[in-house]
């Protein structure tokens, strides 16, 4: 076994003292409850500025709307520290709350920075119109070199998505910019040879590509409209209330941001669930976006430099028991996974002790997690984080579990990434609450 996974889990004895099964961890929690109250099944998870682009397992904003309701007062200034698309950032912002986002990934900053941004829409359809008018006349644009940009993209698309993406960087107001390449972003998505239906890069099979021949500005066109009527129903939501600061920051949670200690009164986020090899890889889905925007290989290592990304050196480790056998059962399976998920733990506990820094007294934090599986083993994410807040001293209030029918999820992953071997993702979310005593 690797000497840092011996290290936190030498034998099977040393699990013998923890206090559930080996073979499948069943917690007794009387805090833990189903409220179907927090299903919000029928809900409209795409309203207002949400509607900007798909962005994997993303927090639906009835989930943020309902924990800000009961967990904040005005004045209140709340973190998002995996602020992914901004989804929390917008529900706050909508509530008048100053909020800060933090995310590593730059499509995600993209995305959040814009949706929390406010434009007159009349602005919007006149530069809409110019870009229209330009992209028409450019005949001989300079296409962006990036690896294997042949692979994924037919030469007619590449030549279009070019004339498109010249016609909107000249626009020199930022927000504005930053509006249609939220819309070019998923355009380049959704007209390359990818398989749109994953979150992972996998190209269209050969034969279905022979037929395939989507339109850019068609494309384009569709995205643009409808994210302008969700900016005009976020101006008509708010009125004259438009000031509130959504501040999104490139800094990464587990290191010191810069974020002043004891500043932040309410904490609302969903941390990455560390499996980006399998299910949720935010760096794959959003690498052919930033290419084409015209980040450099230095910003495409999302999936790497995500939470786990990183093995910890001998003698690191996350402070939990209830990892220990976990560990254990995935390690006697698969030692590298066993070292990702141990990885994960880790980060995220180096996430929790710069959370203790920045949260005043008497604040709270909401962590709205999944209960991933690993090579067959189910992991009690939940469980594990509040023995884990808790050791952070943190007064554990309750944990809710919903239904995520609606969450933008794959129904069925790639657990082995073997090709046509599948299996069920998540059903359920768990939101663990604390209070910062």
């Amino acid at each position: 076994m690797n000497q840092v996974l011996r290290n936190y889990c030498p034998t099977i004895s040393d699990l013998s003292e923890i206090s559930f099964e080996i073979k499948y961890p069943k917690i007794k929690n009387p805090k833990k409850e189903r409220d179907h109250s927090w299903d919000f099944t029928t809900a409209n998870t795409k309203e207002y500025t949400h509607c900007y682009h798909s962005y994997p397992a993303m927090m639906i904003p009835q989930v943020a709307r309902k924990l800000i309701d009961l967990y904040s007062k005005p004045g209140y200034i709340l973190l998002d520290p995996f602020c992914g698309s901004g989804s929390t950032l917008l529900e706050a912002k909508m509530k008048g709350l100053k909020a800060y986002g933090i995310d590593i990934n730059p499509l995600a900053l993209l995305i959040a920075k814009s949706k929390t941004t406010i434009i007159e829409p009349s602005e919007i359809k006149k530069f809409h119109d110019r870009i229209v008018k330009r992209y028409k006349k450019i005949t001989r644009p300079k296409t962006p070199d990036f690896f294997n940009i042949n692979f994924w993209f037919k030469e007619n698309i590449i030549k279009d998505l070019t004339r498109l993406r010249k016609a909107i960087f000249e626009i020199e107001n930022e927000a504005i910019r930053d509006f249609f390449k939220v819309a070019f972003s998923e355009t380049v998505r959704d007209v390359s040879n990818t398989r749109n239906s994953e979150f992972k890069l996998y190209r269209i099979p050969k034969y279905q590509l022979e037929t395939y021949s989507p339109n850019v500005l068609k494309t384009f066109e569709s995205k643009y409209n409808r994210n302008l009527e969700g900016l005009e129903s976020l101006v008509k939501k708010l009125q004259g209330d438009r000031n509130t600061q959504a501040i999104v920051l490139k800094e990464d949670s587990r290191n010191r941001t810069s974020l002043k200690s004891n500043s932040i009164d309410l904490l609302i986020t969903s941390p990455p669930y560390g499996d980006s090899r399998t299910t949720v890889a935010y760096g794959q889905f959003s690498r052919l976006s930033l290419q084409w925007i015209g980040y450099n290989k230095d910003d495409l290592k999302t999936d790497v430099e995500s939470l786990g990304g990183k093995t910890p050196s001998a003698g690191e480790e996350p402070q939990t028991i209830l990892l220990k056998p976990i560990i254990y059962l995935i390690g006697e399976k698969n030692e590298k996974r066993a070292l990702d998920v141990f990885s994960y733990f880790f980060d995220l506990q180096k996430c929790f002790f710069e959370f203790k820094r920045i949260m005043k007294p008497k604040s709270t934090l909401c962590f709205v997690l999944g209960n991933r599986t690993v090579k067959g083993v189910q992991i009690p994410t939940d469980e594990i984080t509040k023995e884990m807040g808790e050791n952070m001293g943190w007064e554990y209030e309750r944990t809710i579990i919903r239904s995520i029918p609606s969450k933008r999820m794959p129904s069925k992953n790639s657990p082995s990434n073997v090709k046509g071997k599948k299996g069920n993702t998540m059903t359920n979310e768990y939101i663990v609450i604390f209070n910062n005593r």
